[in-house]
């Protein structure tokens, strides 16, 4: 189970092996929890919050750009290997040039690598070669709208998109993980070729390996698939077995080769 994963076994510095740095929107309950339980033996995460608003609304999710940039000073300061911008919608609302510039910004704040949560979500896609993904979501019709543009901008078609259509982010966390097992199954059909639970406020990493055995396709998850762009990233082998496929395969002979470990980037003035 992943409750409890976490083994406190480091008898020196916390992140001997690599430092998180983590960016979550204020509103968020979920992320953090997951990420420090299934974080690997010698990684450490180290929080900061991105302010904004609890709707999700176009204004807000544009204003937590700018927001993110106070929160990387913070974060800067704990010298990640990698920096984590940890909002699904945040990072795909405005397209994909939006969500280089988030990275651009705050690699160049923190001089460390970014992963944002849109990006590790069509990088995953495209690892796994699909084409065609059904999708779940919290998010109403307008957000849900702009994350099919994001995707089909990286040459993935949504199948379909299941919803439980909630605009207040605080209850997304809420949603249980049974609820989410149903509506990924609800959502499933022959066409899709995967399926990918987008929101990192929602608890879905506890259903996922279940999903997989029952629907016999991959199914992905936004705090899944960060994590696992964030690992490999820091060429860290997580040794995760029971999250779904995708980190499992970060333990495949040769896996973290094709990404050179993560460094401190020299600052430009």
């Amino acid at each position: 189970m992943i409750a409890g994963r976490r083994h406190f076994k480091e008898t020196g510095m916390y992140g001997w092996r690599g430092r998180i740095g983590l960016l979550v929107p204020s509103i968020n309950t979920t992320m953090e929890t997951e990420f420090w339980r299934i974080a690997p033996e010698g990684v450490s995460v180290h929080s900061a919050r991105i302010s904004g608003g609890r709707h999700g609304t176009p204004e807000e999710l544009r204003s937590m750009e700018g927001a993110s940039k106070d929160a990387a000073r913070d974060v800067a300061m704990v010298e990640p290997d990698v920096v984590v911008y940890g909002c699904t919608s945040g990072s795909f609302f405005e397209g994909p040039e939006w969500n280089k510039k988030i990275c651009a910004q705050l690699t160049e704040i923190t001089g460390a690598p970014t992963v944002t949560t849109a990006g590790a979500m069509a990088e995953c896609l495209r690892f796994g070669g699909h084409k065609k993904v059904a999708v779940v979501t919290p998010y109403v019709e307008l957000t849900n709208e702009r994350l099919k543009d994001f995707l089909r901008a990286h040459g993935i078609k949504v199948t379909h998109l299941g919803t439980f259509d909630m605009l207040d982010m605080f209850d997304h966390a809420k949603i249980l993980p049974e609820e989410i097992y149903r509506k990924v199954k609800d959502s499933d059909s022959d066409e899709a070729e995967a399926i990918f639970v987008a929101c990192t406020q929602l608890r879905a990493l506890e259903v996922l390996d279940m999903l997989e055995r029952d629907l016999g396709k991959p199914v992905y998850s936004a705090i899944q698939a960060t994590a696992w762009e964030a690992y490999a990233a820091m060429g860290v082998d997580p040794e995760i077995d029971d999250c779904g496929s995708l980190l499992r395969k970060l333990s495949e002979p040769g896996a973290l080769k094709t990404k050179a470990p993560a460094r401190r980037l020299k600052k430009t003035a």
